[in-house]
């Protein structure tokens, strides 16, 4: 659980880091747990990253603009 929550994090960094194989990445680790693990942060972290996903498949942007205007 713990690699699994570190590979979460660093898929993170990666998606703030433009790289759009950020969702991909925890997709992967995710589908890995037992089901028993997908829960709590882990889930939310893999969440987080495919709503960036499917944002940047639609067009705009899943996270606020710097300023706070949308």
């Amino acid at each position: 659980m713990t690699r699994a929550q570190i590979a979460m994090d660093s898929a993170a960094c990666l998606r703030v880091g433009g790289d759009p194989g950020a969702a991909e990445m925890a997709a992967a680790v995710y589908d890995l747990l037992p089901p028993a693990y997908r829960t709590g942060r882990v889930h939310s972290r893999t969440q987080l990253l495919h709503r960036h996903l499917e944002g940047a498949r639609a067009g705009c942007s899943a996270t606020p603009s710097p300023d706070g205007a949308d």
